[in-house]
């Protein structure tokens, strides 16, 4: 339990949104403020569907879509968001009754109608990085009697938000090398998402979590018979591919270096859903990113 909590509040350390309490069909929820201002969106999502809401000075309203006899939609929030800001009209035909499109129509009314008001959303605008790595593992997650440490090495492609330089997520494969003590590989590709808690222009310094894997092995074993003379050797061998959802945790740091970035990581450190097979967990690598 303790690796649970330690993991989910890494994951979890963002920003929290405001919540206000409205009764919607009769029932008490709770909507999240999505942009604040002289109007403010909110929503909350109902089995499966988001509501969407304007409040404005102090009442709150629901914005609607509904079908007519003919299945055909009334777009309803269009001549409610015309009115609701009709002290700094904008066009509305283009606008859509989705997260985004209203974020940006309420960022931008916002502005007009307050000179003290500065965006809060923006459109995303994705980037990437992709690297190489290289380092040693213990594997600490799997069965080695010996603790042997065995090379790895692998390649991650990083995608990110310019405008939400903190929060990004990585795909990673990484292949491992048997030794002759620890006869066992994996290749594994993992989905990480990372939290820059400290995040400079020369550095950066973030917790990782894997919170997906697919994972391909291979092993060898040896069993040996006792009970006859003279015993007898055995020789097998064992693959399989699996997919986990482990949340295991790591911690990484990009130092600026040229065009990119030299990257460090000591990955599975603790997870929420494997257990340590008794060794400390040593997973280290050293590499270089660059921006596409």
């Amino acid at each position: 339990m303790k690796k649970i909590i330690l993991v989910l509040t890494i994951f979890f350390s963002v920003n929290a949104f405001t919540q206000i309490t409205h009764t919607v069909d009769g029932n008490q929820e709770q909507l999240t403020e999505e942009i604040t201002g002289n109007a403010s969106l909110l929503y909350v999502i109902i089995d499966g569907t988001h509501r969407y809401f304007i409040k404005k000075d102090g009442k709150i309203t629901e914005l609607t879509n509904t079908k007519d006899a003919n299945g055909k939609y009334q777009q309803e929030y269009k001549e409610l968001l015309s009115i609701l800001t009709a002290d700094a009209p904008q066009d509305v035909s283009k606008v859509n009754l989705t997260l985004g499109s209203l974020a940006a129509f309420v960022d931008h009314y916002n502005v007009k109608s307050d000179m003290n008001y500065k965006m809060q959303k923006q459109r995303p605008k994705p980037k990437a990085r992709a690297g190489a790595f290289a380092g040693i593992t213990n594997h600490p997650f799997v069965s080695n009697v010996t603790n042997t440490v065995v090379p790895t090495f692998g390649a991650e492609i990083e995608i990110y938000d310019v405008k939400r330089m903190r929060h990004s997520l990585a795909l990673q494969i990484k292949q491992s090398i048997s030794s002759s003590d620890f006869d066992y590989t994996a290749m594994q590709a993992g989905f990480n998402y990372r939290f820059r808690i400290v995040n400079t222009s020369k550095c950066a310094l973030y917790p990782q979590v894997k919170f997906a894997t697919i994972t391909y092995s291979k092993s060898k074993y040896t069993t040996i018979d006792t009970s006859v003379t003279p015993n007898t050797i055995t020789t097998g061998s064992s693959s399989g591919t699996v997919f986990d959802g482990p949340i295991i945790l790591g911690l990484g740091a990009d130092v600026k270096l040229g065009t990119g970035y030299i990257t460090f990581m000591a990955d599975e450190l603790v997870a929420a859903f494997l257990d340590n097979k008794g060794n400390f967990p040593l997973n280290l690598s050293l590499g270089y990113k660059f921006n596409l």
